[in-house]
């Protein structure tokens, strides 16, 4: 089965995201008979030299890669999108897709294998509706909706099969394209438990081999996390003034933010305006070996984004057994259960989320590692991922 994987991205990068994650686990936990190529970007200029095949293993799967360009920082967004930039530059990229299936992360480039009889599947990230259409998103594509609409329609009649992380957005498929509802179908994301596995050591040991990131990371406070991408989605202003609501109860708390994006400035504005910059801890994105000890080490991952689809740090997070407290966005009911592996909150309020959060950091007898493991136990790559290879192997053996 040859498989050929369209993403913009540095497997072995810096990215922050549940896409890229997502991408990696589909490389490593593909079928042995899966021969992969993935045509992408460099964020490492002098690691390998542009546009020449490289081989590369993720896990034990062994794969292909082929760097298209090099972008120095893929966690901010450019004037041009990165995904326009991509498209562009696979024009003059010859490649031969002969019985090959092609997958796309986004959908832009499959425009230009329209006329390709080949089985041509892609996934779709987010909440569409609330990226796209309701103007609080931050992909370009939001200044455009209809215009979007329009491409998104002229791409799915070429696409053999559309997955979707967001049961909303499938929703909304299966209602605007009502005569062609069988292409679309719901695909979890997962947690990696190779990585992100609870914690072997007691939480001290742990806080302190973390403890050369930042000084002010004390091993006897409570350790309030974030991971993900410093973009308007997440609402980054209003995870920190709800951390400032707990602060005022709690001086000794800290946040610890890990993740990269346009708003980091905007944040740390923020934060000395609230004279809490020492209790506010900035780190840059991490291999997912280190980020797991953050997951082990901390008492709660906070969530207070927009919108979502179904936001992979969650898992990472349960699976470490850590607990979670979110704003009601995507699917993050189908793994955080209430009064049992942590609390989702509906209004947006800092202060409404302020108690979800003191409920669960005051109640960690509720809040178990053992309750955390079994919200996530359905959502392995095994269990998750075989749906997918089912469908790439019936799409070309047809």
């Amino acid at each position: 089965m040859k498989l050929i994987i369209f993403f913009p991205t540095d497997p072995f990068g810096p990215k922050v995201g549940g896409d890229s994650t997502f991408l990696k686990g589909l490389i490593k936990y593909a079928p042995e008979d899966f021969e992969i190529k993935l045509i992408g970007i460099s964020s490492k200029n002098k690691s390998f030299p542009l546009k020449t095949w490289h081989n590369h293993q993720l896990g034990k799967k062994k794969f292909s890669f082929y760097a298209l360009f090099f972008e120095k920082n893929e966690n901010k967004k450019t004037l041009i999108p990165l995904s326009l930039r991509f498209t562009l530059a696979l024009i003059l990229f010859k490649l031969n897709i002969d019985n090959c299936s092609l997958f796309f992360n986004r959908i832009e480039p499959a425009i230009l294998f329209k006329k390709h009889k080949c089985p041509k599947i892609a996934i779709i990230h987010n909440d569409i509706q609330q990226q796209i259409q309701t103007g609080k998103g931050e992909v370009l594509w939001n200044k455009f909706p209809l215009i979007y609409s329009w491409f998104e329609k002229y791409i799915f009649q070429y696409l053999h099969h559309v997955f979707t992380v967001s049961q909303s957005t499938l929703e909304i498929y299966k209602s605007r394209y009502s005569g062609s509802k069988n292409k679309f179908s719901f695909l979890p994301t997962w947690v990696d438990t190779e990585i992100f596995f609870p914690p072997k050591e007691n939480k001290s040991s742990i806080r302190k081999s973390l403890s050369s990131f930042n000084p002010s990371l004390s091993r006897h406070s409570k350790w309030i996390l974030f991971v993900g991408r410093l973009q308007e989605q997440k609402a980054p202003i209003r995870l920190i003034d709800t951390f400032m609501e707990y602060y005022q109860k709690d001086k000794t708390a800290c946040l610890v933010i890990i993740g990269e994006g346009n708003l980091k400035n905007s944040m740390e504005k923020h934060i000395n305006k609230l004279q809490i910059e020492d209790h506010v801890i900035f780190i840059n994105n991490l291999q997912q070996e280190k980020l797991a000890k953050f997951y082990q080490a901390s008492d709660v991952l906070l969530l207070t984004s927009n919108y979502e689809g179904m936001p992979v740090c969650v898992l990472e997070a349960l699976g470490c057994g850590l607990p979670v407290v979110s704003t009601d966005v995507g699917e993050v009911k189908k793994v955080i259960k209430n009064r049992f592996s942590g609390e989702i909150t509906v209004s947006l309020d800092p202060i409404s989320i302020l108690k979800s959060l003191e409920t669960v950091i005051k109640n960690s007898d509720i809040y178990t590692c053992i309750n955390c493991l079994e919200s996530v136990s359905p959502y392995t790559p095994e269990k998750v991922l075989k749906t997918l290879f089912h469908k790439i192997r019936e799409l070309q053996n047809a």
